[in-house]
C-alpha cells in the first residue's frame, strides 16, 4: 500500500449538490455533474490527484449550470403569467 502522508486532501466531490440540482432543476446538467462527482473518488483512490481537482470542479461547475439555468426559467416564467396576471386585473373593471 502505498504512503498515504503525502497525498493532498482529496478534493469535495459535491456529490450532495448533484443530486439535488439534478432533481430540483436540471437534469441533463445535473447528471453531467453527478458522473463528475463520482470521479472525483475514483481518481483520488488512483493517486491521479490532478484528474480528481479537475473532476471536483467540473462536477461544481455543470451543477451550478444547472441551478443558473433552472433559476432564469423561473424568472422568465414568473415575469410572463406575472405580467399577464396584472394586465388581467388592469382590464378586470373595464367591461
Amino acid at each position: 500500500m502505498e504512503n498515504n502522508q503525502n497525498m493532498p486532501p482529496k478534493p469535495n466531490n459535491y456529490m450532495v449538490l448533484a443530486i439535488l440540482s439534478t432533481i430540483f432543476c436540471c437534469i441533463a446538467t445535473g447528471i453531467a455533474s453527478i458522473i463528475y462527482a463520482s470521479k472525483v473518488n475514483e481518481n483520488y483512490a488512483r493517486g491521479d490527484y490532478a484528474a480528481a481537482e479537475k473532476a471536483s470542479k467540473n462536477a461544481r461547475l455543470w451543477a451550478f449550470v444547472g441551478i443558473g439555468f433552472s433559476l432564469l426559467i423561473w424568472i422568465i416564467y414568473f415575469a410572463i403569467f406575472g405580467f399577464a396576471i396584472l394586465g388581467g386585473l388592469a382590464n378586470a373593471g373595464s367591461y
